[in-house]
């Protein structure tokens, strides 16, 4: 599993972004599902994670080329298992507050654990 915002390891951090104007080239812009971030997203060959709701966001996000699909804990493990099933190149990914979830995460089969200093801007 990859950590993102965990003190000990090295990461990318995630900008959170709500619209065409705070995107950038230069770092991995996430924000809500949404069909017109994710088109200029890809106009502009802008890296690129996405919060998905459902299975229909996330195979979209994947087929889009979403290096992140992050969802809640209560949609996880079906996502990981529609990712591994169908093999996304996009991972699955969690925000998460503490240590003790990994283990949790890790039972979903989840690829990613993003803590809350993974994520500059918004509120996770």
């Amino acid at each position: 599993m990859q950590l993102i915002g965990h003190e000990l390891v090295e990461f990318e951090p995630l900008f959170w972004t709500q619209s065409t104007n705070e995107m950038s080239k230069d770092r991995l812009n996430l924000f809500e599902f949404d069909k017109d971030l994710i088109k200029f997203a890809k106009q502009h060959q802008m890296n690129f994670a996405t919060v998905c709701i459902d299975t229909k966001q996330a195979i979209i996000a994947n087929a889009c080329g979403a290096k992140f699909i992050l969802c809640h804990k209560l949609i996880a493990k079906n996502l990981s298992d529609l990712a591994q099933f169908y093999l996304f190149d996009a991972k699955i990914a969690c925000v998460i507050t503490h240590e003790h979830e990994l283990e949790e995460l890790a039972k979903f089969g989840v690829d990613v654990a993003i803590f809350q200093k993974g994520v500059v801007g918004g509120n996770f």
